[in-house]
């Protein structure tokens, strides 16, 4: 009886398979092994306190002090209670910016208060906190380049409001973008680009009460 072509004697052509693909497959088989691909975890946020100096890239930003304030009514009425945050702030960059405003709620920041994303406890306040720049007594909003100037941001207190013990602020970087067809200038740092700002770091203060607040 006669065996059919390419019988159990038949010998079988090797097949040539690159080291590289043996190394991804292994490499592969590890990784599904351990629980398959997963991005680094984000580094968390730095807790600092009073004193604390944060490189927000486009500003170095001392936290000085948090403080209960009033100011009396010129007509006699019951006046307005506050809760001020000091900063000193340097402005890294080559323009004059405006202090802005920090986040409140819902609503997004500007310009070097944007960094400031979060206070907790949440202070509701009639029409948001109050951003300037104390230069030899006279509120201003200039931040000028390289030029260290205190800044206070107020929170009015509604009628019955307490200040909290402490307040713990989210605090936000800048980046400089230049874009694809155009300049886009400081933006905030943010690890998913449709999500919202990354917090670098978490500063903690104490709130100073002071006489008559």
């Amino acid at each position: 009886m006669t065996s059919p072509s390419g019988g159990e004697n038949r010998r079988r052509r090797p097949v040539a398979v690159p080291i590289a693909a043996l190394v991804a497959a292994t490499g592969l088989g590890v990784t599904a092994a351990l629980g398959g691909l997963a991005e680094a975890p984000q580094e968390p946020p730095k807790q600092l306190g009073p004193g604390a100096t944060v490189d927000q890239g486009e500003f170095t930003t001392t936290f000085v002090e948090s403080r209960t304030a009033f100011q009396p009514d010129t007509y006699g009425g019951p006046g307005k209670h506050f809760v001020e945050i000091v900063l000193k702030v340097t402005n890294k960059g080559e323009k004059t910016v405006p202090v802005g405003s920090p986040w409140h709620g819902a609503e997004r920041g500007l310009l070097f208060g944007a960094g400031l994303l979060k206070v907790t406890p949440e202070i509701k306040t009639p029409y948001g906190p109050l951003s300037s720049v104390a230069t030899q007594g006279v509120p201003s909003q200039q931040l000028h380049p390289d030029v260290p100037s205190t800044v206070v941001i107020k929170y009015q207190l509604t009628e019955g409001q307490r200040a909290p013990q402490q307040v713990k602020l989210d605090v936000g970087t800048f980046e400089f973008n230049e874009g694809f067809s155009h300049e886009l200038g400081w933006v905030l740092v943010s690890e998913d680009p449709s999500g919202p700002p990354t917090v670098a770091a978490q500063v903690t203060l104490p709130v100073r009460r002071k006489e008559n607040t």
